[in-house]
């Protein structure tokens, strides 16, 4: 969940062609989530607001994309106290719930997996990701046997209001399905990060599982 130093530096694909998304979709590869309008946080600005997301896989990747209702700036502000501000997509490939990073010590969440594109607080590094990657994956598995979550850089892209990452479907297990959520949020570091982050503020979902909506599942 958290920040990118270089803003206008986009690293991996900056699209993909419309052909073969098209034969993905056709196949039932993909799974897409279209938000209500607005976002749940009345203080949100529209480059937090989700207008629809998407997961597609494509090969041995998935591609997630997120569409905003307005392009991020190159340095957006941050909510007051918080240390990042994040888009999210989570996924749940199994019973399993780790607690810990990137959420707090103790509390367990269902998500194994977060692809996120972060930006911190000036002066502020999270130590599980010291170049601050434009986009990453954690993998939270490891905190079910008392390890630590890993954070690898992956793919990513900012096109106009469209966030796409791509992912190495190794790097999640290969799922054959998976449920998955996506958010935008602002959080502040605990005192030690490699523990995760609190007072998490969700500025918008998609589906709004708050508001008692499921998760969507991949394929659909």
């Amino acid at each position: 969940m958290a920040g990118c130093s270089e803003r206008n530096v986009s690293t991996g694909p900056t699209g993909t062609p419309t052909g073969v998304f098209s034969a993905d979709v056709a196949a039932g590869k993909t799974s897409v989530v279209i938000d209500i309008p607005g976002a749940e946080d009345k203080a949100t600005q529209a480059y937090e607001d989700i207008v629809s997301a998407s997961i597609t896989k494509k090969g041995g990747t998935f591609v997630v994309v997120m569409d905003l209702a307005a392009q991020v700036p190159d340095n957006p502000p941050l909510p007051s106290s918080a240390d990042m501000l994040d888009w999210v997509v989570a996924i749940d490939k199994d019973p399993t719930s780790p607690a810990g990073y990137d959420f707090t010590k103790n509390t367990a969440a269902p998500f194994e997996f977060v692809i996120e594109h972060r930006v911190y607080r000036s002066g502020f590094t999270d130590p599980l990701d010291p170049k601050s990657s434009a986009g990453i994956l954690v993998d939270r598995r490891p905190l079910l046997t008392g390890g630590q979550a890993i954070v690898t850089p992956i793919q990513f892209s900012m096109e106009g209001t469209k966030l796409t990452w791509v992912v190495d479907a190794a790097l999640l297990g290969d799922p054959a399905t998976f449920q998955w959520a996506d958010a935008t949020l602002g959080a502040s570091a605990g005192d030690d990060v490699k523990n995760g982050y609190n007072n998490i503020s969700i500025l918008d979902q998609a589906p709004n599982v708050n508001q008692g909506a499921p998760r969507a599942t991949w394929p659909q």
